[in-house]
């Protein structure tokens, strides 16, 4: 089922299943921000990412001494949400541990996503709850696709990304969804990067430690911004389109995929966070749209 919020300039449709956005339109003249999720390139529209990110060598993690599967990104992206709350601008889901969670992961967790809608912004906020009585293990991100025409020709830098302020910035490179521990510089004190589907080809660009607190996509042929997210505090982000897709994914993450020689316990795994028994984790990142 699809929830909607609205002001005078922006639609959006978030879903009950996984509490996906799966729709921003501009009520001027109709134009739609997310991609469309098609079945045959790729069936999501912005999955949230909890409570891994990334992918699991082998599928598998350690935790307490016992070994658990789980497949790439977790396991909420695929649950029904409850709604906790909603008014004409602001909706609240609810997702809590239950017998089906508990068998991939151990932990009685409540994760809360709220979004607000503000002018031409959505404001998404993630609270993470720890009602378990030993220290939970987790990561969190958001994988939201905007929709980008015109990026299908090999040779095309139709769009670019563009940092708040410049930056020096190492790509880690993916191998078959994991860390290689490679790593190529892709920014040299630099405010953009130009994207065409050949940065893809290995996978997703994952950066560490971005200065900036916002980044835009902006298209290179009108100068103009599409989107610009602002991800004060987030650790880790992610770039990522599907080779010969006409979307672009930023994800601002909490967390990262294993490295391919990892073999630790889930709670030593570089990005994951740490709650204490009956605390909470919060984090936030906004979308404006041009």
């Amino acid at each position: 089922m699809n929830h909607i919020l609205e002001n005078e300039t922006l639609t959006v449709q978030i879903k009950e299943a996984g509490a996906e956005i799966s729709s921003v339109r501009q009520k001027e003249n109709g134009h739609e921000y997310i991609w469309h999720a098609d079945p045959e390139v790729w069936p999501r529209h912005a999955p949230i990412l909890f409570p891994i990110v990334g992918r699991l060598k082998d599928d598998r993690y350690r935790s307490g001494g016992k070994t658990f599967q789980m497949r790439q990104h977790g396991f909420a992206r695929d649950r029904s949400f409850n709604v906790l709350e909603q008014t004409r601008n602001r909706l609240t889901f609810g997702l809590t541990a239950d017998a089906v969670s508990m068998d991939q992961y151990p932990y009685n967790f409540v994760l809360d996503v709220a979004y607000t809608l503000q002018d031409n912004a959505l404001l998404v906020k993630y609270t993470v709850s720890n009602k378990d009585q030993q220290t939970m293990p987790f990561s969190i991100g958001a994988h939201p696709a905007f929709a980008a025409p015109s990026v299908v020709d090999q040779q095309m830098q139709e769009y670019r990304l563009e940092f708040e302020q410049s930056e020096t910035l190492d790509r880690h490179l993916i191998r078959d969804g994991l860390r290689s521990g490679e790593t190529k510089r892709l920014l040299e004190n630099e405010q953009t990067l130009p994207l065409h589907p050949k940065l893809f080809e290995q996978d997703a660009i994952v950066f560490k430690s971005v200065q900036s607190d916002k980044v835009s996509l902006v298209s290179q042929s009108s100068g103009k911004k599409l989107v610009e997210m602002e991800i004060t505090g987030f650790p880790y982000l992610g770039i990522w389109q599907k080779v010969g897709a006409d979307f672009i994914c930023i994800e601002p993450w909490y967390g990262l995929a294993d490295e391919q020689d990892f073999a630790g316990e889930l709670a030593g795994k570089e990005g994951i966070q740490l709650l204490e028994p009956e605390k909470s984790f919060h984090c936030n990142y906004t979308i404006r749209f041009f």
